[in-house]
C-alpha cells in the first residue's frame, strides 16, 4: 500500500500468516522486488493470544465452548478502487474455527495518510465473545526511539511530553469518553533517530476515535518495540452474534522524513482533505464573548473585540 510519499509492504501469503515486511518512505519498483531478500522486518500484522505467540496480543476472543486460542491464517486479499484512496483488504481465518478477520488499508492517493482497522465476524452458532480487539499494530525496531504525546487539563491542555522508549510498558489511557482530547489525546509520534529533530524520520498514529482509548507500547527483551492502538477494552467485551460484523476504529498512521513539523503537515493536509467538512474552504470566525467579557455583554466592547 502506498500514498505519494509512504508505504507499507506485507507479506500474505493464501494458507500463511500475514507479516509486516516493510513501512516507511516511498519505494521504487526495484526496491520491491528485493524487499523479500532484504527483510527488514518480518512481524506477524497482527498477533493474536495463543498458539505462536508468547507477547502482547492484538486480538483475544472468547469461544461458546470456552477456548480462548486464536491462530489466523490469509484466506485472501482484495483490492478496491474508491474515488480517493485503495482500499485493500486481506482477510483471515481462524486455523479451527469458522472466526473471521478483516485488516483494513485505506491508502490515499493526494496526502501520506494510510487509515487501518480491523472487522471482526464469524459463523459459529452461538455468541463469541471478543476481549481483546486493537484497531491495529506496529512493530517499531529498538534503538534510540523517542515517544512525542499531548497530555493536560482544563486551561492547559496539548502539553507536550518527550521521552525515549525504555523497557517495560507505557501505557497512554483515557477513560472520559468524549473529553479524550481535553486531557489526553489519542495520537503519538514516534522518532525513530533519537531525540525529535526536523530532519530525521518519524512515524505517527492517530486513532480516529471519540471514546475511551488505549495506545499501548511493550517494550520486551526481544528487539522491538510493540505498538498497539484501538478502543479501550477494560470492562468492555462485545457478545459477537453470527452473521455480525464488528468493526474497530481507525487507526491513521504517516511517515516524514521531516520530523515532527512533517508529520504534523501530513495530518493537517489528510484533515482538511478529508475529514472536516469544507475542510478547505475559508471559515466565518467566531467571536468567542465568553472569554473577553463574560457576562458583561455591550457593543462598545464587543466591537472592540472584532477590531482586534
Amino acid at each position: 500500500m502506498s500514498t505519494p510519499s509512504f508505504a507499507l509492504v506485507l507479506d500474505a501469503p493464501v494458507g500463511g500468516e500475514l507479516r509486516y515486511l516493510y513501512y516507511g518512505t516511498g519505494l521504487s519498483e526495484d526496491d520491491l522486488r528485493q524487499m523479500n531478500v532484504a527483510g527488514t522486518c518480518h512481524h506477524v500484522a497482527y498477533p493474536s493470544y495463543g498458539i505462536g505467540w508468547p507477547g502482547e496480543s492484538a486480538l483475544r476472543i472468547r469461544h461458546a465452548d470456552g477456548a480462548i486460542a486464536t491462530r489466523l491464517y490469509v484466506q485472501d486479499v482484495e483490492v478496491r478502487q474508491e474515488p480517493d484512496a485503495m482500499l485493500t483488504l486481506v482477510k483471515l481465518k481462524d486455523c479451527v474455527y469458522p472466526f473471521y478477520v478483516n485488516l483494513c488499508y485505506k491508502a490515499y492517493r493526494d496526502v501520506d495518510v494510510i487509515e487501518t482497522w480491523t472487522e471482526f465476524s464469524h459463523s459459529e452458532k452461538t455468541p463469541v465473545t471478543l476481549l481483546q480487539f486493537a484497531s491495529s499494530y506496529l512493530p517499531l525496531r529498538r534503538g534510540d526511539v523517542w515517544l512525542s504525546s499531548l497530555y493536560g487539563g482544563w486551561g492547559n491542555e496539548a502539553r507536550l511530553l518527550q521521552e525515549p522508549l525504555k523497557p517495560g510498558i507505557r501505557l497512554i489511557k483515557n477513560i472520559d469518553g468524549v473529553r479524550n482530547s481535553h486531557t489526553a489525546h489519542a495520537e503519538v509520534m514516534f522518532s525513530l533517530d533519537g531525540k525529535p529533530q526536523e530532519n530525521t524520520g518519524v512515524l505517527s498514529a492517530q486513532l480516529c476515535y471519540t471514546g475511551d482509548y488505549r495506545l499501548k507500547i511493550n517494550t520486551d527483551d526481544g528487539d522491538y518495540h510493540h505498538f498497539f492502538a484501538g478502543m479501550d477494552e477494560e470492562g468492555a467485551s462485545f457478545r459477537l452474534k453470527k452473521g455480525e460484523v464488528f468493526r474497530t476504529p481507525p487507526l491513521a498512521l504517516t511517515y516524514s522524513e521531516e520530523g515532527l513539523g512533517g508529520a504534523s503537515r501530513n495530518f493537517h493536509k489528510w484533515g482538511r482533505k478529508h475529514k472536516l467538512a469544507n475542510g478547505d474552504k475559508p471559515r466565518k470566525i467566531l467571536l468567542n464573548s465568553w472569554e473577553g467579557v463574560y457576562f458583561d455583554i455591550n457593543q462598545k466592547d464587543m466591537e472592540q473585540m472584532m477590531q482586534t
